[in-house]
């Protein structure tokens, strides 16, 4: 099955969309939530969507790379948690933002994760970062 890959550039510095991937008030604020919990660290975990989607930090290099696995609520207890890889590249005064998901259990999930990406985490923190 097809990984999932987006990649965009923000009209924001690498610190900023950092904040937005890792920062739980800053995450709150663009998410329109009172329920992301963040433990930054290696091995740390994470809560977002209500609790609806959890998870792990796997690789933190600040301002380049973010990796944690995610898992939905609503999975099966089989399923493996799948994997999210975030890269960030400054190009001048912006930053190129490149997303891989990989190890979705089956085509109808990633096809739902494929457009969840652009509606509910990618459109509305790009707009958030480049027009608060």
């Amino acid at each position: 099955m097809p990984d999932i890959h987006k990649h965009l550039t923000i009209n924001a510095p690498p610190d900023w969309v950092w904040a937005a991937l890792t920062d739980p008030t800053t995450m709150s604020i663009w998410m329109q939530s009172n329920t992301v919990a963040v433990d930054l660290k290696t091995g740390g975990s994470y809560s977002i969507f209500n609790g609806q989607v959890t998870g792990k930090f796997i690789h933190i290099n600040p301002y380049s790379l973010l990796e944690y696995s995610w898992r939905q609520e609503n999975w099966q207890p089989n399923w493996e948690d799948s994997l999210v890889r975030w890269e960030l590249h400054a190009e001048g005064k912006s930053t190129r933002l490149y997303l891989i998901h990989t190890r979705l259990p089956n085509t109808l999930e990633r096809d739902s994760h494929d457009g969840g990406w652009d509606m509910y985490w990618l459109a509305p923190m790009k707009d958030w970062l480049e027009n608060g």
